[in-house]
């Protein structure tokens, strides 16, 4: 077998400027698969091999056919390269995939034994002589050193999201879900709370200016709600129109990643992580250092008596319950059991009240009953919760005339004494009782004390 055909080192490869050669490594580290500038699909890997353990080599991938890209299924997984383009730009060494000459070919540690790969681009055919290198890999995967990836300056927890920066977050990916404009969005989670954000909207809350439940346009099926953690915010992240079928070919559901060079922005009022055409991931072991002390902290955090508080909050609150006997619950714990009557307690925000104005709910509606509805969120979800009849009074008095439950309402939403409704406000965090009965959440045992 000439030279031309062998595998060889990464370290290797760097003095081969301007050559083709055949390599192979552990996949460290991978781009979201999405169009190129021009008319070809692209993707880069990160591999190292045992030459080049310190340091990741950069591997650009071009196809024709956004199916032809490799899509790697975990940090144990092998590639193996044929006649890729060793190039140099800007001073940085990188191998270039040619789609009419390179060839590729995906292996598991289970498929090294029989060398039969998990994916191949076409064309791929395996060199007798390169058998012995995966299986040698293979033998390796157990024991091969394994890096995060990154630089901690990045890296961020959900706690502390900033608003238009770009960072690195480790979290655990739930689900992909198609979105109606044909983009998809990660539900990914790290047992922490996102940060409460404040409002700089109107307090009307009516049929089409309501604040959205969620970031979502449609409410996901029950049965993914239900396989949702209860505590710990679980960001919505958006693709966008170059990650086209990107939930058809991700295999991360379930698995801890890093994702890299990624963003967030404001939606009414939601934290929304975005992911930029630059944006990566890298799978991660359940025995990585930051997977494990993301776990480690969520398992003290719910195994604390306040365990289901929310970690921003702390009394004393604008609120008191007369139920101190029942159990603290967070939103997502009443949404995933919709089908059990229970009161709980809550420590809420009221983000938003309808109807919006005080003489409208102050007045008895014809039921003979007064009734609001108010829009609670704590760090898991958002819900609207009914508030009426004796509980409506209890909570604001059976003695009050309208500037006086003006102001109270206005406490409960943020708004400072003197600002009108367009300003900037910060709701309080507060306790109430939340009874659910027949799928509907209303407020009971409350009462306002300022």
């Amino acid at each position: 077998m000439s030279n031309r055909h062998s595998i060889i080192p990464i370290r290797d490869a760097l003095s081969r400027v301007n050559q083709k050669v055949n390599l192979i490594g552990f996949v460290r580290e991978s781009s979201f698969p999405r169009k190129s500038l021009g008319t070809d699909y692209v993707s880069i890997l990160k591999i190292v091999d045992e030459s080049y353990k310190d340091e990741e080599f950069s591997v650009h991938l071009f196809t024709e056919k956004l199916e032809h890209l490799p899509v790697v299924r975990s940090y144990k997984d092998i590639i193996i390269l044929y006649q890729v383009k060793i190039e140099e730009f800007n001073g940085r060494i990188d191998a270039v995939f040619k789609k009419k000459s390179s060839s590729y070919a995906l292996f598991d540690e289970q498929s090294c034994i029989d060398c039969n790969p998990y994916q191949a681009s076409p064309g791929f055919r395996l060199l007798r002589p390169d058998i012995g290198f995966i299986r040698r890999m293979g033998n390796l995967c157990a024991t091969f050193p394994f890096r995060g990836g990154g630089m901690d300056e990045y890296l961020l927890s959900l706690k502390h999201l900033k608003n238009k920066e770009y960072f690195d977050v480790v979290c655990k990916v739930l689900h992909v879900e198609k979105t109606a404009n044909n983009t998809w969005m990660l539900f990914v989670w790290d047992g922490t709370d996102t940060p409460p954000l404040s409002f700089d909207m109107h307090l009307q809350d009516d049929e089409q200016s309501r604040l959205p439940l969620h970031v979502e346009q449609f409410p996901l099926p029950m049965d993914i709600i239900c396989s949702f953690p209860c505590v710990g915010t679980v960001l919505r992240v958006m693709t966008n129109e170059a990650h086209e079928k990107f939930g058809l070919n991700f295999k991360g559901i379930g698995q801890w990643v890093r994702i890299r060079n990624m963003t967030c922005e404001v939606h009414f009022g939601l934290w929304k992580g975005l992911l930029l055409s630059s944006s990566r991931f890298r799978f991660l072991p359940n025995n990585d250092n930051t997977v494990l002390d993301c776990i480690r902290n969520f398992n003290f955090r719910v195994a604390e008596e306040e365990g289901r508080l929310p970690s921003w909050s702390s009394p004393p609150y604008l609120t008191v319950v007369d139920y101190e006997n029942v159990p603290f619950a967070t939103l997502m714990d009443l949404l995933t059991k919709p089908e059990v009557d229970v009161t709980v307690k809550c420590i809420v925000r009221v983000v938003a009240v309808f109807p919006p104005q005080a003489r409208d709910f102050c007045m008895p509606i014809e039921s003979g009953q007064y009734r609001m509805r108010l829009t609670l969120e704590d760090p898991t979800a958002r819900i609207h919760a009914t508030l009426s009849g004796d509980n409506w009074v209890k909570s604001f008095g059976d003695s009050f005339s309208i500037d006086v439950l003006k102001s109270k309402v206005n406490k409960l939403l943020g708004v400072l004494d003197g600002e009108d409704s367009s300003s900037v406000r910060n709701p309080p965090w507060i306790q109430c009782c939340i009874s659910l009965n027949s799928g509907e959440y209303r407020i009971c045992g409350t009462r306002f004390v300022g």
